[in-house]
């Protein structure tokens, strides 16, 4: 194997571990997905700053509807767009939905602002089915219904940290000042032995758990301030576990039964959002997702480990989860306030753009308005309903590696015709016909490109190979050169002669072949 077949060889090799190592990075990484998610416009609706939406039967017909809500408009509209109902409140307006009357269906409960206390309206299956007056109380901040054992009641906080309990008829059945020290913050129902109960919190950090008597069963201080409350049976046993968001950063889960720290993180920025999804496949408990003011992202499992984390460039305003592939792992949605919709993929957290708009992300839910699955966002001033699609075609996610194999094949063909193509001969001078002159120049030029040969040899710059490869070559010229003199009846001095053994041209005087080790005599 000469130098040159060598040197090809060697650099196909590497040339193609190179490529198919980057080939397997890309497939089996997830640089090249196997899938594909997108959002596509179905219709558009202008919205001014919604504060409340979700793709839920408030009209009881058995389809989905899209509620939404503000500060002063209610609205209910079909999977078309069209308004199903509207009402206008005074400002502040807050809303919540559940079943209150036991009928199976969707209610929603609205309170709102009038005179030196509060109003509050139920709405089931479209209709206005009561009107209440609160009075002792400020501009509202949370409602809540609680599906108690003993009763469903419909809980309302204000700005100043009241709390009041109503029943059906809008009759008051407590009154508690127990938080009232700042704003309500959080109201969430959770599970204590399979027993509905009230989770309360304020905007200072009071946190406390409340039965059907307005009674405090535990309390909790978050340091710093409150953000965000969530109740959530994560494992299935029966009991929620409470999320708390921080001003401060801080991320903890209580026990419901006993209020309990299960687990404490400081996350390095407020906590705008928590919801819970199941973003690792396993069905035996859910996660929590978790937004920062900051733009930070956290999945997190019930015991506290990190799944993965992400950063937006913006305040994160909304989470969202849906199974969009059926793999058992929800994909989380969310929306920032740079008017972003990213979606994250179960476990791994990878990222995938579902549009930018032109304001804040207020609200986004997922459901099945039509067919399909489908996404509802609001922004400053317009609410969207898209279609999400997801393609996944397996055989893709080899795409590198088959791409990897041709272009190793390419490589391994290119080196296999350099490596088995011979040399192309060397130049070489054509001595015949030409004049004395210059039969006499190239003879110069001959001795002098020995001369030269000679020197890089004794100077170390020319391996023995080389040295004996191009004096071969030169010294057969000069051979041609004196054939050529010879035959053109100029007078010159011979200077080679051929081995007779393997016919190398070599200078008169020497007694052995350098080419094939000979005796020879000159």
């Amino acid at each position: 194997m000469n130098t040159r077949t060598g040197t090809t060889i060697l650099f196909a090799v590497l040339m193609i571990i190179l490529v198919m190592g980057v080939a397997a990075l890309m497939s089996f990484t997830g640089w090249v997905g196997s899938t594909k998610f997108s959002a596509q416009e179905v219709w558009q609706k202008p919205y001014l700053m919604a504060l409340s939406m979700k793709i839920i039967d408030v009209t009881g017909d058995g389809q989905d509807d899209l509620f939404i809500q503000n500060d002063t408009n209610l609205s209910i509209l079909d999977g078309s767009g069209n308004l199903l109902l509207e009402k206008s409140y005074p400002a502040p307006l807050v809303t919540t939905m559940g079943d209150v009357n036991g009928d199976s269906r969707e209610d929603v409960v609205a309170l709102y602002r009038a005179g030196s206390g509060a109003n509050v309206a139920m709405i089931s299956k479209g209709e206005e089915i009561l009107q209440a007056e609160i009075v002792q109380f400020n501009d509202p901040a949370r409602t809540a219904i609680i599906r108690y054992a003993d009763g469903a009641q419909v809980i309302l906080g204000d700005q100043g940290g009241i709390l009041v309990a109503i029943d059906l008829a809008g009759s008051e059945v407590w009154y508690s000042t127990q938080i009232a020290s700042s704003a309500v913050r959080g109201l969430d129902d959770i599970l204590i032995g399979n027993q509905m109960m009230l989770a309360v919190a304020n905007e200072g950090g009071s946190v406390a758990a409340m039965d059907s008597q307005g009674q405090t069963l535990w309390s909790y201080n978050l340091p710093g301030g409150l953000r965000r409350l969530r109740a959530y049976d994560l494992d299935g046993d029966g009991n929620s576990e409470v999320l708390l968001g921080g001003e401060n950063g801080g991320f903890i889960i209580l026990n419901a039964v006993d209020g309990a720290e299960l687990f404490a993180t400081k996350l390095g920025q407020p906590i705008s959002e928590i919801r819970e999804a199941e973003v690792d496949g396993d069905p035996s408990s859910r996660e929590v997702v978790l937004g920062g003011k900051d733009g930070g992202v956290w999945a997190y499992q019930m015991d506290g480990k990190r799944l993965w984390s992400a950063s937006l460039s913006d305040k994160v305003t909304e989470i969202a989860s849906v199974d969009l592939d059926e793999d058992g792992a929800e994909e989380v949605i969310i929306g920032d306030d740079s008017g972003k919709v990213t979606l994250f993929t179960g476990p791994s957290g990878d990222r995938h753009s579902l549009g930018s708009y032109s304001s804040g992300i207020a609200r986004i839910d997922v459901g099945r308005l039509t067919a399909g699955r489908q996404i509802a966002i609001a922004d400053g001033s317009n609410l969207h309903l898209q279609s999400l699609e997801f393609s996944s075609l397996p055989p893709l996610k080899f795409t590198p590696l088959l791409g990897g194999l041709l272009v190793s094949v390419v490589i391994a063909l290119a080196a296999w015709f350099i490596a088995t193509n011979p040399p192309k001969p060397a130049l070489k001078v054509s001595l015949e016909d030409q004049s004395a002159e210059s039969l006499q120049s190239q003879r110069r030029m001959l001795k002098e490109s020995i001369a030269d040969v000679e020197r890089l040899r004794q100077a170390g710059e020319m391996t023995s190979n080389a040295y004996l490869a191009r004096l071969k070559d030169l010294r057969g010229q000069l051979a041609d050169n004196e054939a050529a003199m010879k035959k053109a009846g100029l007078p010159y001095t011979p200077e080679t002669f051929q081995c007779p053994n393997c016919g190398g041209t070599l200078e008169l005087g020497m007694d052995r072949c350098e080419y094939c080790g000979q005796v020879v005599i000159s």
